[in-house]
Formats: C-alpha cells, sequence, structure tokens
C-alpha cells in the first residue's frame, strides 16, 4: 500500500526557518545575559553588604575593648588614693614598657602618647619597631573588675586565688577606703598570716582583684613571621600585611603582645579635658600636658576601618578621612597620586567614633 506524496507546501510547514532559529537564539542569548547580569550585580551587592557588616563588626569589638579599659582606668579596689597601695615584693622583668616596674605605676592609670617607629622603641621598649605603624597609643592601669571568689565561704580568699590560672606568678591588688597592697598570688597566704592584708571588722578578706596594664596600638601585620613570629614583615599576611589593632598586656611580670582585630587601618584618641571640674569636658585635645592628665573626663576614639580583602575593581583613591574632625585629612590610600593605584586603594573604609567616660576620677584627684 502506497501513500500519496505530500504537498511542497506541507513539507515547507515543518520545523524552523533559519530566520525563526536565529530569532530564537537572539532571545536565548539575551535572557541569558540578563540573567548572569543580575546574578552578578547580586553577588556584588551581597558581596559589598558583606564587606561593610565584618567592617561594622570589627569596629564595635575594637571599640568595645578600648571602652572597656577606658571605664576600668584608675579602679584599684575600694582605695580613696592609689598613693597608699604598698608593693608587696613585686618587681617587672625585663619585657616592661620604660623604666622600672612602669606598668605598676598606679597613680597614673591613663595616660598616652604619639609615636613613630623612629621613637616608639626609646618611649616603650616593650613595643618592636616593626611591631608599630606611626600613630597613637593608649595605656591604661586598673584592676580587672570581677573580684576573687571566696569558695569555701570562710572570709578567706586564699583558696580562690589559688584556683586561678598561674596564680603563682600573676599580679594582684586588695584595697579598703584608707589603704592597700599589691602582691603575687603565692604570697597572699604569708601576707595573710603575718596579717598584712586588708580585713574587714568580723576578719574577711576584703576583695581581691587582678591588676591589668595594657598598651594599646595599631600594629602593620596580622600574623608575623620574622624572629619566630613574633615581627612583622613585607611579606606577612599572604604578601597584603593586614593592619591590626593589638595590646601589650600585663601577664605575670611581663608585657605580652596581643592581637584583637584585624583591619584597623588608623587610630585616633582625643581626651576631653574638664576644666571647671564639674565631670563634663570642656574640650578636646589630642596630647593634654603632664599636669592635664588628672583631668581627662573622656576619651574620643575614632577608628579607621579598611575592608577584610581587597577589591581589584574599586578605587578609594578620591576619598578623603578626617578621624578627628579638624578638616584636616588623616589618611588618603594615594596621597602622591601615583598611576597605576597602589594596592591600599582597593580597600573599602569606613571611620567609625565613639566616646568613653572615665569613670574613677576620685583616686587620681585624690592624689
Amino acid at each position: 500500500m502506497t501513500h500519496a506524496p505530500r504537498s511542497l507546501s506541507r513539507l515547507r510547514s515543518l520545523g524552523l526557518s533559519l530566520v525563526e532559529m536565529m530569532v530564537a537564539l537572539t532571545i536565548g542569548l539575551l535572557l541569558t545575559v540578563g540573567l548572569f547580569s543580575m546574578f552578578t550585580t547580586s553577588s556584588q551587592a551581597f558581596k559589598v553588604q558583606d564587606d561593610f557588616a565584618r567592617m561594622q563588626e570589627n569596629a564595635t569589638v575594637g571599640l568595645r575593648y578600648i571602652g572597656d579599659s577606658v571605664r576600668h582606668a584608675g579602679f584599684f579596689g575600694y582605695v580613696l588614693d592609689a598613693n597608699n597601695i604598698v608593693n608587696q615584693g613585686v618587681a617587672m622583668d625585663a619585657t616592661d614598657c620604660g623604666l622600672a616596674n612602669w606598668a605598676l605605676n598606679l597613680t597614673q592609670p591613663l595616660t598616652g602618647f604619639d609615636l613613630t617607629t623612629l621613637n616608639v622603641n626609646a618611649t616603650l621598649p616593650c613595643i618592636n619597631a616593626s611591631n608599630f605603624q606611626n600613630g597613637q597609643v593608649l595605656v591604661t592601669r586598673s584592676a580587672i573588675g570581677i573580684r576573687i571568689p571566696d569558695p569555701n565561704s570562710d572570709g578567706d580568699v586564699s583558696d580562690g586565688i589559688a584556683a586561678q590560672t598561674n596564680f603563682n606568678t600573676t599580679i594582684y591588688v586588695q584595697s579598703d577606703p584608707n589603704a592597700g597592697l599589691m602582691f603575687y598570688g603565692s604570697n597572699f597566704a604569708a601576707l595573710r598570716g603575718a596579717g598584712t592584708t586588708r580585713r574587714l571588722p568580723n576578719n574577711n578578706d576584703v576583695d581581691v582583684f587582678q591588676l591589668s596594664a595594657l598598651v594599646y596600638f595599631i600594629r602593620p601585620c596580622s600574623r608575623p613571621t620574622g624572629s619566630a613570629g613574633t615581627v612583622c614583615q613585607a611579606g606577612d599576611d599572604g604578601g597584603q600585611p593586614i593592619p591590626t589593632l593589638v595590646r601589650k598586656e600585663l601577664t605575670g611580670s611581663g608585657m605580652v603582645e596581643a592581637p584583637l582585630v584585624e583591619g584597623i587601618e588608623r587610630i585616633d584618641f582625643r581626651y576631653g579635658l574638664d576644666d571647671s571640674n564639674d565631670g563634663v569636658p570642656d574640650r578636646f585635645v589630642r596630647a593634654p600636658t603632664a599636669a592635664e592628665w588628672v583631668n581627662v573626663v573622656s576619651v574620643k576614639v575614632s577608628l579607621l576601618v579598611r575592608s577584610p580583602s581587597l577589591i581589584r575593581d574599586y578605587d578609594d583613591s578620591g576619598k578623603n578621612y578626617d578621624l578627628d574632625g579638624d578638616n584636616v585629612v588623616d589618611f588618603n590610600c594615594n596621597p602622591a597620586l601615583a598611576t597605576p593605584l597602589p594596592v591600599a586603594c582597593y580597600y573599602k573604609r569606613k571611620v567609625f567614633s565613639q566616646s568613653f567616660q572615665v569613670r574613677n576620677l576620685a583616686q587620681r584627684r585624690g592624689a
């Protein structure tokens, strides 16, 4: 059985013509390009939001560290005059940050410096010049605001001190309104037995606190590789050194360097001076005189924070950053207007500021 041949018009109606196929391919290509563009835009927007969120998080953490230290500065228990705290055999080692027992100078709980790599080690020997980025340094001294517990509730804090990590070499302070003492944890029991420690009328020990001395500054790298991982070098952090907020911490009888927050590129301190003795700052200065430190009642902290990673299609060279509000440029990634742009110009940046009250004023003014 044979079939009738299809007509020519019937054959032409089957399938797509070349023009129709080209139109379909063009429409599909346009849709693909649109979807790809939308995906790229969404991805870039997500990265911008993520970078800003991480910058804000880093700024918040950095300001919290510094703010807590400023608020605690000058707290050494309950004594009214830090001059009445007697040193009971405590001595700093070679990693101290200045003259003998510099970290134990309780009569100067808050101070600052404006230094460069050329003079930082002469001023503060505990800071290696390679680990310092030109700028300001903040020093706080206080007792940590958590008292040592009395586990046995017998009024004798010796057992509470003995339960602390590395208590033998850790420095503590104990004081009542009249007087106080500074001592190693290993010596407390003997001092108590000799009647040297401070006690309440019921013979219970007055609260004991751990001593703290902190030095805040900016280090040019996050993970040093020089000198067995302690000194910054140009090739650190994968060849792109990450500026990092660090601090020297009183640990035992020495100062130990501890990194805090990455991406903190510049730091600025402005000290609020109370000239009228009403507890409210009348003016803010960058560098109080030696006689003015006793009148510092607040500290304004400004941080220049950069994005965690560089962005190749971003140009920050057109932005000037003024940390202290004096209309003077404190930072520009490309001050020489170099071409091509330096690597520093491929980071996003933002300034974050916060003021903190210096709460423990009575001891300094009483002294």
